[in-house]
């Protein structure tokens, strides 16, 4: 890994993931991505902005001589930036784009990496809480999950033509950091936490600095495979809702979905859009096969609960 591209280089993932590898004594080069127009800057790293278009993207990556492309652009949900819509899909064309500019016979990119959603994996009582990346993701018509499983198979395919290719995708768990929007983070930040009636459900969170940390730790290794992401551990609502110290309340256990607007806007406890089924019946990731490869968490999940502080302007919608 000496001349890295990072997609998504302007989010707060994106600005974690460069910032880790400036730090990597072997990268030459990093050039953040962003495909459209910005008035944004990085620090110590070059910034390209342009509409990804397939033949301009090819002749971009073989005068730059790429070899690593971090895809931390793919996934809105998993980028650090708050008050995103959690029913928004992945960016399939983009990933598209992206992986047929790699498979150019000019480019030579030897090492990919996809940054996609523990959302892959279905939340209801028919499944177990723990996933693991041998579990089945079966295409479903569910968005977000759909729109990642199709990028996700993308990049499989340009591995299975391209054999000097490794593809390591990264599933990574909600984020939690300093005003990260979440649906979780959202219920949390509420003054009083909703609790849904009858249940008391297994979360998951992985913070910032470990998601930053464990994405330039596959890359500086050129991993394939899939892989889960989260931080140490798993909490239960309610020692979430007590780490944050504050009352919580009983509410129906269904997301409060287009009426959320007017909940929040009189402070009544909801769930927020996206919960759901979450705070029904759980889900959490198993990511020891990344721990096995060598990376540590350096965060656990009450570190994150304690992260989530207020939050951020347009947060938590």
């Amino acid at each position: 890994m000496e001349r890295v591209l990072v997609t998504g280089a302007t989010t707060p993932l994106g600005r974690g993931v460069i910032g880790r590898l400036q730090q990597e004594g072997q990268v030459a080069k990093v050039i953040g991505f962003e495909p459209r127009a910005t008035t944004e800057w990085l620090d110590g790293a070059e910034l390209v902005a342009f509409e990804p278009d397939d033949h301009e993207l090819v002749r971009f990556l073989a005068d730059e001589g790429i070899d690593t492309v971090i895809h931390a652009g793919m996934t809105p949900t998993r980028s650090g930036l708050p008050a995103v819509d959690v029913s928004r899909p992945a960016d399939v064309i983009g990933t598209m784009r992206l992986c047929a500019a790699i498979g150019h016979p000019s480019a030579k990119v030897r090492s990919l990496l996809l940054v996609s959603s523990a959302a892959v994996y279905p939340v209801d009582p028919n499944t177990p809480l723990l996933h693991r990346e041998t579990d089945s993701v079966e295409a479903r018509d569910i968005e977000p999950a759909a729109s990642h499983l199709e990028a996700e198979e993308y990049a499989r395919d340009v591995a299975t033509r391209l054999g000097h290719l490794d593809v390591a995708i990264l599933r990574l768990a909600e984020l939690a950091g300093p005003g990260v929007g979440g649906p979780l983070a959202s219920a949390l930040r509420q003054p009083v936490v909703p609790t849904p009636i009858g249940y008391d459900p297994a979360v998951q969170f992985l913070h910032m600095d470990d998601a930053a940390d464990a994405i330039a730790f596959a890359a500086r290794l050129e991993l394939a495979g899939t892989y889960n992401l989260a931080s140490d551990g798993v909490l239960r609502w309610s020692e979430a809702s007590a780490l944050r110290g504050r009352f919580s309340l009983p509410v129906l256990p269904f997301d409060a979905g287009p009426v959320a607007p007017l909940l929040r806007r009189f402070g009544i406890p909801h769930l927020p859009a996206g919960t759901g089924p979450m705070l029904r019946f759980g889900s959490a990731v198993d990511s020891s096969k990344l721990r096995a490869a060598g990376w540590k968490a350096h965060h656990d999940q009450r570190s994150c609960v304690r992260a989530l502080g207020r939050p951020a302007a347009g947060a938590d919608r």
